[in-house]
């Protein structure tokens, strides 16, 4: 039982937390700008004992468990791209593998499964959120989903922190962070979060396939009333993901933002070489410049 609190008179950090279910449910249905304001307050109240290493609840538990796990190993980070085969998949048997949105697709093709699973996209959490609740995989789902889901449907609610604006033109940066416990940022894609989570289990060799990193963009626009993807684009069918099905024609879907990605991908190169880790892009099709690149079958030989 939660004790109930009102946040615009009693404005105390702690009473929050222990009101967040609460507060979450309330600004998915009310998410006005009063209600983000203290959520946003009530993560930064709290930010300093998670950068201790205190975990503040159940959830944060999970997380805290999650340092260092897989330390010393490769992982494998899995992009949804044209160049992505079923067959590559069935080979990651065995390995530590981060995975996400429509990936399912795949399962009925193979008994591979990917250790990790993750959703930041809202449009992807909206259009398939019974099906996501449902998979029995480990997933780590950015709260910025968490409208979509009941509370107990994703294993671990991982903090989307806010990217702070940098530079007179107040052009976005790319943090990295290397505490999950504290949160992670958000990079235009999925797969910088995950760069961040591998980071923070330990991973040592970062390799990216299916990160093919080219679209082909259909004319329509379609309003969402999805906030922060209010005008998405509108498929005209299957162009730029493994299978065919993974947009229907009509779906919406997000604007992606290739430059945004570049430079997050940069600064997850930068931060990965200064720990002196690496990350590997090994995608058999790719037009992603920035890592270096690697043939999947000798890594996957090795």
């Amino acid at each position: 039982m939660f004790r109930r609190v009102d946040a615009a008179k009693d404005f105390d950090p702690v009473l929050i937390h222990l009101n967040r279910q609460i507060i979450v449910q309330r600004m998915s249905t009310q998410p006005s700008l009063i209600t983000r304001g203290i959520r946003r307050a009530s993560q930064l109240s709290l930010r300093p004992f998670r950068t201790m290493g205190v975990a503040l609840g159940e959830n944060d538990a999970r997380i805290k468990a999650l340092r260092n796990i897989h330390a010393g190993r490769r992982g494998f980070i899995i992009g949804n791209g044209p160049s992505l085969t079923v067959a590559d998949l069935h080979r990651l048997k065995g390995e530590v593998t981060f995975a996400s949105n429509k990936i399912y697709l795949a399962f009925d093709q193979t008994d591979w499964r990917p250790t990790y699973y993750s959703v930041c996209d809202k449009l992807v959490a909206k259009n398939n959120s019974k099906i996501i609740a449902d998979l029995p995989l480990n997933k780590l789902l950015s709260d910025w989903v968490s409208e979509f889901f009941q509370p107990g449907d994703a294993s671990i609610w991982l903090r989307e922190l806010a990217v702070p604006s940098s530079g007179p033109n107040g052009r976005a940066s790319h943090p990295f962070s290397e505490n999950l416990l504290v949160g992670l940022y958000g990079g235009a894609t999925i797969i910088y979060q995950q760069l961040q989570t591998a980071f923070y289990m330990g991973i040592t060799e970062a390799i990216l396939i299916g990160v093919d990193f080219s679209f082909q963009l259909p004319e329509q626009r379609v309003a969402t009333g999805v906030h922060g993807y209010e005008q998405a684009l509108k498929s005209e069918g299957e162009v730029n993901h493994f299978h065919p099905d993974y947009r229907k024609p009509g779906e919406a879907w997000a604007v992606p933002n290739m430059e945004g990605q570049r430079v997050s991908f940069q600064s997850a190169l930068e931060r990965y070489q200064a720990a002196g880790r690496k990350v590997i892009n090994a995608s058999r099709v790719t037009k992603l410049d920035v890592f270096p690149r690697g043939n999947f079958d000798e890594i996957v030989g090795r």
